[in-house]
């Protein structure tokens, strides 16, 4: 009789605290995470908003917030001295980092295709083609960022920045006024952000041609990246993240609309149809020949090499003998991407 009763307490203790570490584990609070992006908000960030709005991060355990960044340049050094684990950065900018030192590593790309282009009026279109880019007037700002890949685009196709007419001002705003106002030919910014908001705001017709079209170069894009020493510390929290952003992206390509009305409920300088213009250019850019068919965000070797080698031969870029010091695809999770 008392081992019986003895066996049956045992069993109802051993109940009670299986199901109080249950209850424990579902009550625990979300890990906060701060998530710093590569510049101010644009359609390429809806994504991320749509999976703090939908609660993908919760389900992963993670209260994420997204903080609004100044540049991949600073994105890159804020997370190599610690200040941030986790950032959006472009895949050359951190490159150089990670050249110079900087402990920061892509776990997830998700621009494979550079979004960069020549940005013109629609009714003085130049260049549309690489024989129209001599003589060509490009409006730059000192140290501008887009140089490096638009030297690759001249030397790829046997120039050099004397063959065409560099026009240089201030700041970036004044380069949209030169091109406006036809002082300039064209600026080097993004397709999917730029050219559109200037239209909103402006009213004239804007027209853009990507440079991977005109100059057969691409280089790997927008990412994210992460502090090596935090990710190896921290490796499930790292998975856990790319997991419910790989599934904010997928969500977003099967319900832009929805997306684009979430995106401009954070972005106060976006409308939805602003904002949904945006997001489809910025769904264009997630693949190449050599990852299509691959999970969100996975990344080929032959494009870090291809990205690599492109700024090697024209961006004055140390190599690596070894390009996976750049990026892993060890926290890409296969669709659809739930916990």
């Amino acid at each position: 009789m008392k081992k019986r009763l003895f066996a049956l307490v045992l069993i109802f203790s051993l109940l009670l605290i299986a199901s109080f570490s249950v209850a424990s584990a579902a009550d625990e609070e979300p890990i906060p995470l701060q998530f710093r992006l590569n510049w101010t908000l644009y359609g390429e960030h809806a994504p991320f908003f749509v999976g703090v709005d939908k609660g993908f991060y919760l389900e992963e355990g993670l209260d994420v917030t997204i903080v609004e960044g100044s540049g991949s340049s600073t994105t890159v050094k804020l997370l190599g001295n610690g200040t941030n684990s986790i950032g959006y950065a472009d895949s050359a900018t951190m490159m150089r980092g990670v050249t110079a030192g900087v402990p920061v590593s892509a776990v997830a790309v998700t621009f494979q295709s550079s979004p960069m282009s020549f940005i013109y009026r629609a009714d003085a279109a130049r260049p549309t083609t690489i024989d129209e880019l001599p003589g060509t007037k490009v409006v730059i700002t000192a140290g501008d960022a887009s140089l490096s890949i638009f030297e690759a685009c001249l030397g790829a196709n046997g120039m050099t920045m004397d063959d065409v007419e560099l026009v240089q001002v201030s700041n970036p705003q004044a380069k949209e006024t030169a091109v406006l106002e036809g002082k300039a030919d064209t600026f080097l910014g993004y397709f999917v952000d730029q050219p559109l908001r200037m239209e909103k705001v402006t009213g004239v017709d804007m027209g853009w041609s990507k440079l991977v079209d005109i100059c057969n170069v691409n280089t790997l894009s927008s990412a994210i990246i992460v502090n090596n020493f935090w990710a190896a510390e921290n490796p499930e929290i790292v998975e856990k993240f790319v997991r419910a952003s790989q599934r904010a992206w997928a969500y977003t390509q099967e319900n832009p609309q929805e997306a684009a009305e979430i995106f401009a409920e954070h972005a106060e300088a976006f409308d939805a149809p602003l904002a949904l213009a945006e997001i489809e250019g910025s769904l264009t850019l997630m693949h190449t020949e050599n990852s299509e068919g691959q999970p969100i965000g996975w990344s080929a070797l032959e494009d870090w090499q291809a990205t690599q080698q492109v700024l090697e031969d024209y961006a004055s870029f140390k190599p690596e003998a070894d390009v996976t010091v750049f990026f892993n695809n060890d926290f890409i999770s296969e669709p659809p991407y739930l916990p």
